[in-house]
């Protein structure tokens, strides 16, 4: 849970590509509908701040665990541009989430403050994939959702769950597909979670997100690399 934790969220310490912009998220307890069990427990008016990737928490605040794993998937994508038309694409209507835990029902509501617009001034790094010359899906089409293939590249330990190189899933609008017969780890699903979002969508040239591909499930005794692909979607019509 490490890796995953500091691909996520630990980025202000990491390699740098092109210039880009994100948005920065306030992220606020809009209600309790229940009662909250963390402890202390959340209460309305709670919140912290997604700034570039960097989760920021006032002194003497907390972000509760479990809501902070439901709220996960939608910051990387909320933090960018959405290229997609308001009606094509499910995320301009999505500004709040809940809590998972069914007593609680605490509802957080997500919203820009402001562009970060100093990105082409922070600390540059070099990688591969920019020092060539950019990759193979920078006229990428706007205005619709990427299907995404999710595989197992590599195992090099041992995977409890049994997962094996060449195991997948599909991610086709908000819908995932296990191929019949097939299984996919639920703590490896938790891991990748996070960056489908962002990566069905445009993104722009110099975002990380873009070229990052590979996620590494949380089981250090597992040591599977998951592979993030777009697929050329075939129509029959």
């Amino acid at each position: 849970m490490l890796c995953f934790f500091s691909l996520i969220v630990g980025r202000s310490g990491s390699i740098r590509l092109g210039e880009f912009s994100v948005y920065e998220l306030k992220i606020t307890v809009k209600k309790v509908m229940g009662v909250c069990t963390a402890d202390p427990p959340m209460k309305t008016g709670d919140y912290f701040i997604v700034s570039d990737g960097d989760i920021h928490i006032p002194e003497g605040g907390y972000i509760c665990l479990w809501a902070l794993q439901s709220l996960m998937p939608l910051i990387p994508a909320k933090e960018r541009e959405i290229a997609e038309a308001s009606d094509e694409d499910w995320l301009w209507r999505v500004d709040h989430a809940q809590c998972p835990d069914p007593k609680g029902r605490v509802i957080f509501r997500i919203e820009r403050t402001k562009k970060v617009e100093d990105c082409a001034d922070r600390e540059q790094g070099t990688h591969p994939a920019s020092s060539a010359g950019g990759n193979d899906d920078g006229d990428e089409p706007k205005g619709q959702l990427k299907t995404l293939r999710v595989e197992v590249e590599t195992v090099d330990g041992h995977c409890t769950s049994r997962m094996k190189p060449g195991d997948c899933f599909v991610l086709r609008s908000g819908r995932i597909y296990i191929p019949p017969g097939r299984h996919f780890c639920l703590y490896a699903l938790q891991a990748v979670l996070p960056l489908l979002p962002a990566k069905q969508r445009a993104l722009e040239d110099g975002d990380w997100l873009k070229e990052e591909c590979r996620v590494l499930c949380p089981d250090p005794a597992g040591n599977v690399i998951l592979r993030i692909d777009s697929v050329e979607e075939r129509s029959d019509d």
